[in-house]
């Protein structure tokens, strides 16, 4: 163990070395001083005092050290980065942190990067992009543009009429009850929903794809986790916003005034941001997110978020208590961020992460990325990696976070007992769907859009993009035109696909 912690931000070069692999992980941080013109705020109700970096760089706090506190860095480092061997590396198996970067108190107190990545390298966020749709909407909703009661159909025409009676208020909390397969790994790409909408006969348009998915069951009524609610939810958006703020909203209304700097969201071919999964940002600019939602939609005493809206959505949501579709067990959600909160009615004994807080909350994606608030804690938990094979656990990563912060911090508070009149919820299973595009097509443009985006978005070699692409079965290769930011993929040699980098703010798009 070294003789002091510097800022516990893990500088220290010798560190690296001990518990990594491969490139040495850097702790250099940068956050380039914004130069935006103030946007105007609405009426400050309730907010807690200015905090956190405001437009500007964070500050670092060094925790005192004790040996306590040692202990707990070994811990954790041990841990969020261990040793991995080349074998375990090529076959991505153990705990892969790319980035792990802990904030107390509006201050950074432990910030480190692995596997190549640096402070200033832009991360592929998944599904932690749903909480950054669901943080727009609510700022949509304080401005006065767009209200939880609107239904989709006074903002978008959809495919389908009949998905009219859907509500924003629906799709923010995964209640269309439209028929669908949330799959990922391990299932038949060609029978996933999820994988046709970003990567088959959706990919142009995510919006239409959507509406015109038949209905299972009347919206509100059953909670079904599904990346096309958050799809359509963003095409909503998208046309409640533009016409008084412009199509480049995400900026407009949330990344300039918050002081990010390094966002890419994504978009289909149509312009529909793709707010289930392709926001990119640095840890430092993800903790950005998360300090507005821990200081309760505040920033810099200033309301963004309608006075309520982080309670209301950290408190399990009025859909997932009375149904669920494909549900596993401890997928709790309020609206677009997971809970630790058990739904009894639904058949849980406890909460999905025990040996964290209960009022734990945050957005979680793909392969581990997240940003977690803890608030009876003060913490914003920000992690990003490439975890692929179950080694990962949450409740780890919050338990030793916390314990580094405060290393005396007794158990968390037990589950509040289930009533003795619980009354029992549905649960319904979905079955696979069916889609006309092709395993090979599917992997083609999926080699494509990952490829550009792992090399123009996220600036990695040929070779890292080539480990961060390869999937199973390993049918597709990628090359890399970089004068001209295009990535070329083909499936078995025999389907061809191409995506292209569109600008620091688009990323890039699968090519028509």
């Amino acid at each position: 163990m070294r003789s002091a912690l510097p800022l516990l931000l893990l500088v220290s070069t010798l560190a690296a070395a001990a518990l990594t692999t491969g490139p040495s992980a850097s702790a250099e941080s940068h956050v380039s001083s914004a130069s935006l013109e103030d946007e105007p705020t609405p009426p400050t109700s309730a907010c807690p005092a200015p905090r956190g970096p405001g437009k500007g760089e964070w500050k670092t706090n060094t925790l005192p050290e004790t040996a306590e506190r040692a202990a707990a860095l070994a811990a954790l480092e041990s841990w969020a980065f261990p040793e991995i061997s080349a074998e375990a590396e090529a076959n991505r198996q153990g705990v892969r942190t790319d980035g792990l970067l802990i904030i107390h108190g509006g201050e950074i107190v432990y910030e480190r990067y692995g596997r190549g990545f640096t402070a200033d390298t832009p991360h592929l966020t998944w599904s932690v992009s749903k909480t950054y749709t669901a943080t727009l909407t609510g700022i949509g909703v304080q401005r006065g543009l767009l209200s939880l009661d609107d239904s989709i159909c006074e903002h978008l025409t959809p495919v389908d009429p009949s998905h009219c009676d859907t509500t924003v208020k629906d799709l923010l909390e995964f209640g269309s009850g439209t028929m669908w397969k949330e799959s990922y790994e391990g299932a038949p790409p060609t029978s996933s929903s999820v994988v046709a909408m970003l990567y088959g006969q959706g990919h142009e348009d995510v919006v239409a794809f959507v509406t015109a998915q038949p209905r299972r069951v009347a919206p509100g009524t059953h909670f079904q986790y599904s990346s096309g609610d958050t799809n359509l939810l963003s095409g909503v958006l998208g046309a409640a916003l533009t016409p008084t703020v412009g199509d480049q909203f995400p900026w407009t209304m949330l990344f300039e005034p918050l002081g990010v700097t390094t966002a890419v969201w994504e978009r289909d071919t149509k312009g529909t941001y793709i707010g289930s999964s392709y926001v990119y940002a640095t840890p430092r600019d993800m903790a950005r997110l998360g300090m507005l939602w821990l200081d309760d939609g505040c920033f810099q005493g200033e309301r963004w978020l309608p006075e309520g809206w982080v309670a209301e959505s950290s408190a399990v949501s009025e859909t997932i208590q009375s149904g669920a579709i494909d549900r596993e067990t401890g997928d709790v959600q309020g609206r677009q961020v997971w809970l630790n909160l058990p739904v009894y009615g639904l058949g849980d004994s406890t909460r999905p992460w025990p040996g964290s807080p209960p009022d734990l909350y945050g957005a979680m994606g793909h392969w581990k990325q997240s940003i977690l608030m803890v608030p009876s804690h003060d913490l914003v938990i920000v992690r990003t990696g490439d975890d692929r094979d179950g080694s990962f656990s949450w409740d780890t990563l919050v338990q030793r976070s916390i314990t580094l912060v405060n290393p005396t911090a007794g158990p968390p508070t037990a589950d509040v007992p289930a009533p003795d009149n619980i009354k029992r919820a549905p649960v319904l299973s979905a079955d696979p769907m069916e889609f006309d595009t092709g395993l090979l097509r599917i992997a083609a443009n999926y080699g494509a859009k990952l490829g550009c985006s792992c090399a123009f978005v996220m600036d990695r070699d040929d070779a890292q993009c080539a480990a961060f692409v390869k999937a199973s079965p390993d049918i597709v290769k990628v090359r890399y035109d970089r004068e001209n930011k295009v990535a070329k993929a083909t499936a078995l040699g025999v389907v061809r696909a191409t995506a292209s980098y569109r600008g620091p703010r688009e990323g890039c798009t699968i090519d028509p």
